[in-house]
């Protein structure tokens, strides 16, 4: 029998996400919704997938006021 340390699914999932966190690649306010979700407890598929439908309409907006600036310059 081996004696390796096998890691649970939080072990795996808290690593995962703070690995997803210092990739800077990555949309930030998506990783941190979905940290924050983990952080709660709050981890569900229905609930992920709302974050990130927020986190989608915000970076559109921000993406649209972003435009409108440039066009009034």
């Amino acid at each position: 029998m081996t004696t390796e340390n096998i890691k649970t699914a939080t072990e795996v999932i808290t690593a995962f996400l703070d690995m997803q966190a210092k990739d800077e690649s990555l949309d930030a306010d998506t990783v941190a919704a979905v940290g924050i979700l983990r952080k709660n407890d709050d981890l569900s598929k229905v609930k992920l997938l709302r974050k990130l439908e927020d986190a989608r309409k915000a970076a559109l907006k921000a993406n649209v006021a972003s435009a409108e600036e440039a066009d009034d310059d």
